[in-house]
């Protein structure tokens, strides 16, 4: 009995050596980001049974879904695969564990160009490290056969390859005509395309059942010597992360990301100082753009995702202690206030934000950010403000008239739009409201800041509605032409009204008569509210994927490519290859998918230690 009690302990210890550390304790205090799925076959287990996973897996979309996935295999991995002679589909099979990426400071100088952070990337295959071993000596075999530049090197005593990866720009074809061009201009491109080619050296190898993957030896030192019980000070032990872990779900989570803005920002301002003062106009220095918009004061960003019973929810969480809030999160911080969709909110409105950020306090701020940055500037402001609409009415006071009589309520829905047509749903009808204490005042403030526009005088219109006086201001057209949209905006029920869509915009100055169906009365709206903190948060946001997806769905599969749809919003130059895999006319009909869609909530809170949004998406029923 004693000899198998000694040889179960025995087997239990080289069990817990051989576990691989959590990605807390499997990266060092340097690392400056981190994106893990602590646990893949988990998370793949858990990701295929939540609503978006059992979409992607419906038999109805496998002809969207083969020819993406052959797409993103051929044009992302392709070159990946014919220089190291690798089948993708052979190593995703071996993923088992945890799926890591990291970027390690490693020594990083923001001032000097020579240092750069270092990419690790750890990939746990648990009980199949004999197969990957197999591979990777597959790999080294065919390298060698193409007689790629390959190093061998040992990390702790551990046998690590070397390879030189060569990326080389696409050339430019040829076009009819230019058989007269300036040799200066073939000289040009030639520079142009031989500084877009570049090489990188990617060292990887196995420790236990662990693939491990960098551009640097020494950054992968540090995370071989945590694998192997090596005295190298864990990410758990730095204070960032520890405030960062406790207030995120990064335990639960079927994966988290995390990053060290503090190491980062100390890093800008490396540059800043390297920079100086002096070369930028209005005397503005970067050290004090640094210090104005408050990035001195946030210490960490943290990102998690985790499934409950009913449903998926998420977390973001922006370290950033209540004292040290300047700049940019001063303008940002909002007080926890009642944050429920307002009577007049109608019940089909597909998406609703509502923020309580105080309009008179941000603008001030931001007044304050730009003083701080450069007086010069500032000064230059204040006199446009104080000009501002004096070219009408020389008693005009801006300030008075608009800044003095922003609210602390900001309000958008959404509804659908009533043809199934790529314009009708670019402009989905929308209602901005800006609550104030005199809605007819700051009204009058943003006539005033419409005439700025280029097109202002030119199709402006006033109208009265229902006793209410609406105003039309002309905005700018596509590439400054006279296409452009007519911007209304009246003052109704508290609060200024915005928008694009008359009927939008009169059905709202109509709620003031009463009737009419709520979205505040949804009461799965509501119980999805409990999961995120309530509607008291002072954010709290709502969207019905459902409805709100229905009609572009539809609109994709109508248009069929890609590349139509991103060439209908401008420049499509970037994604003509993407749409040759992205083939939207293979999209099923969105009835047979429309099962896999249903609501999701948000909200979000400051308080002492930072800001907190958390979200969720119930299982559709």
């Amino acid at each position: 009995m004693k000899r198998l009690f000694l040889l179960g302990l025995a087997l239990g210890v080289m069990a817990l050596r051989a576990a691989v550390p959590a990605p807390s304790e499997l990266f060092p205090q340097d690392t400056l980001a981190l994106l893990t799925i602590p646990d893949y076959a988990s998370a793949q287990t858990q990701f295929q049974s939540e609503a978006f996973g059992r979409l992607w897996a419906d038999a109805s979309m496998k002809p969207f879904r083969d020819k993406f996935q052959a797409g993103f295999k051929h044009e992302v991995l392709g070159d990946l695969e014919k220089q190291l002679g690798i089948k993708s589909e052979d190593y995703l099979a071996l993923l088992q564990g945890q799926v890591s990426i990291a970027i390690l400071e490693n020594g990083w100088n923001a001032a000097d160009s020579k240092t750069e952070p270092a990419l690790v990337v750890v990939l746990d295959t648990k009980d199949k490290g004999s197969e990957l071993k197999a591979r990777l000596a597959e790999v080294r075999q065919k390298l060698a056969d193409a007689k790629k530049p390959v190093k061998s090197e040992k990390i702790r005593d551990i046998d690590f390859s070397t390879v030189t990866v060569e990326h080389k720009a696409a050339k430019a074809d040829a076009k009819s005509g230019d058989a007269d061009k300036d040799k200066d201009d073939d000289d040009k491109k030639s520079d142009e395309t031989k500084d877009s080619n570049h090489t990188d050296h990617w060292t990887f190898g196995q420790v236990d059942s662990v693939l491990l993957i960098s551009d640097s030896p020494t950054a992968l030192e540090k995370v071989v010597a945590r694998l192997s019980g090596g005295a190298v000070p864990p990410l758990s032990e730095q204070p960032d992360f520890q405030a960062s872990a406790q207030s995120t779900h990064f335990k639960e989570s079927m994966g988290y990301a995390w990053f060290n803005a503090s190491a980062f920002v100390k890093q800008l301002r490396k540059l800043a100082s390297k920079a100086g003062a002096g070369a930028a106009p209005l005397g503005v220095e970067p050290s004090k753009m640094i210090a104005a918009a408050g990035l001195d004061g946030l210490k960490t960003l943290g990102i998690s995702v985790w499934m409950t019973p009913d449903g998926e929810q998420s977390q973001l969480t922006l370290s950033l202690p209540e004292g040290q809030r300047v700049g940019l999160f001063k303008m940002l911080e909002y007080a926890a206030k009642d944050s429920t969709p307002p009577a007049f909110v109608p019940a089909d409105a597909v998406a609703f934000r509502r923020w309580r950020l105080d309009g008179k306090r941000t603008w001030e701020n931001l007044e304050s950010m730009v003083q701080q940055i450069s007086p010069q500037a500032s000064g230059m402001l204040q006199l446009y403000l104080g000009t501002l609409g004096k070219d009408k009415d020389p008693n005009f006071d801006f300030q008075k008239s608009f800044v003095a009589n922003l609210g602390d309520d900001l309000i958008t829905y959404q509804k659908s739009p009533q043809d199934k047509t790529l314009e009708a749903l670019q402009d989905a009808p929308s209602l901005t409201l800006i609550g104030s204490p005199d809605a007819a005042q700051l009204a009058n403030g943003l006539r005033a800041a419409g005439s700025l526009l280029p097109s202002a005088g030119e199709g402006n219109k006033e109208r009265e509605f229902n006793g209410h006086k609406i105003y039309g201001v002309k905005m700018p057209g596509k590439e400054g032409g006279d296409d452009g949209k007519l911007l209304e905006f009246a003052a109704g029920n508290g609060y200024l009204a915005i928008s694009t869509s008359p009927a939008i915009l009169e059905q709202f100055l109509r709620s003031g008569d009463g009737g009419g169906n709520s979205l505040k009365d949804n009461a799965s709206m509501v119980a999805a509210a409990e999961k995120v903190g309530g509607m008291a948060t002072g954010l709290f946001g709502y969207q019905d994927a459902k409805e709100g997806t229905r009609i572009w769905w539809e609109v994709l599969r109508q248009s069929g490519s890609l590349d139509k749809l991103m060439s209908s919003g401008g420049d499509s130059s970037g994604g003509k290859k993407i749409a040759e895999w992205v083939d939207l006319s293979l999209l099923p009909p969105f009835e047979g998918v429309s099962k896999y869609l249903g609501l999701s909530v948000f909200s979000g809170k400051w308080d002492g230690a930072g800001f907190n949004l958390l979200a969720y998406w119930p299982i559709p029923k």
